[in-house]
């Protein structure tokens, strides 16, 4: 059963979304801005979240010139979590979607970012799980 766990991490970490409408990408479950997903960037965060499924177009309002993203929390931030959430919209700030685009994965071991069974199998070879 680890071996399971442990491929299922190297495919999740092998892929990234381009975002596009925001309509297939998690918000906090997605990799979609940097290299992890939110939820595991910001753990403490995520356990408040409201919307933990929650879809990039659900939380991000385009209308206005920059748009504004507006992920929502069950309670008010205590203190000492103001800077993490600071971090937050800093990592999220620059990050847009495109109404016009459909969202589309990434494969991170080929150039173009298309799957092949090849690359995977090369990126399984080299953590030896093959």
């Amino acid at each position: 059963m680890e071996g399971n766990k442990e491929e299922g991490s190297l495919l999740q970490n092998k892929v990234v979304f381009s975002v596009g409408d925001g309509r297939k990408v998690k918000f906090w479950k997605d990799n979609w801005c940097g290299n992890f997903a939110l939820c595991n960037s910001f753990p403490s965060l995520y356990a408040f979240a409201s919307y933990k499924e929650a879809w990039l177009v659900e939380l991000r309002d385009s209308s206005g010139e920059e748009g504004v993203w507006s992920p929502r929390f069950s309670r008010p931030f205590n203190d000492w979590e103001v800077e993490e959430v600071e971090r937050l919209f800093s990592t999220i700030r620059e990050r847009r979607h495109n109404p016009l685009l459909e969202d589309r994965v990434l494969w991170k071991e080929t150039k173009d970012g298309i799957f092949s069974v090849n690359s995977l199998y090369s990126a399984l070879v080299s953590r030896s799980i093959v």
